[in-house]
């Protein structure tokens, strides 16, 4: 005969279900890794801060740039070695190249330091904004566009604020 020891009492099957998993508890599930986007900017805004804007950008204000008119006949194609080479249509060239020390200027503006300090004109047909890489301008963005630099240091600082106001407005609304 079997005798049980008054101090050792049943034990429920919940308690014995609890003891096994304890034992046999797995480790916690793997995290995963972390957003692409996250590590590649980390990597790329150092570069954009001593490199300059891309094409890409220059083209989103393209027409801020140059103005609209030359703006619908050329657009830029690459930078290289500090210049900026871009496409125009027919006598569009010339036409930019007599305006080169506008548009470098404006360029400094847009990009700082690291703006190309030459133009290049390649004649060819300019590639539309929107096609490629490059995003369609909206509405607003085109009223943005619409106002050039101004001589008067007070006009200047006035119209870079309502850009300023208008590109918040956007970013609230989450374009």
């Amino acid at each position: 005969m079997i005798v049980m020891a008054s101090s050792q009492r049943p034990t429920s099957l919940e308690t014995l279900a609890a003891r096994y998993l304890n034992k046999r508890r797995g480790k916690p599930a793997f995290r995963g890794a972390p957003p692409a986007g996250r590590a590649a900017a980390k990597i790329l805004k150092p570069l954009a801060a001593k490199f300059g804007p891309g094409t890409d950008r220059l083209a989103e204000h393209w027409g801020e740039i140059v103005g609209d008119r030359l703006a619908g006949w050329s657009s830029p194609d690459a930078i290289r070695g500090g210049t900026l080479y871009i496409i125009a249509k027919g006598p569009a060239g010339a036409l930019i190249e007599a305006d080169a020390p506008r548009i470098l200027e404006r360029l400094k503006t847009i990009s700082g330091a690291s703006a190309p300090a030459r133009l290049r004109v390649k004649q060819g047909n300019p590639r539309p904004v929107g096609e490629g890489s490059h995003t369609l301008v909206n509405r607003e963005v085109k009223k943005d566009m619409s106002e050039g630099v101004e001589i008067d240091p007070d006009a200047r600082l006035s119209s870079a604020l309502k850009r300023f106001e208008r590109a918040n407005e956007r970013r609230k609304r989450g374009e």
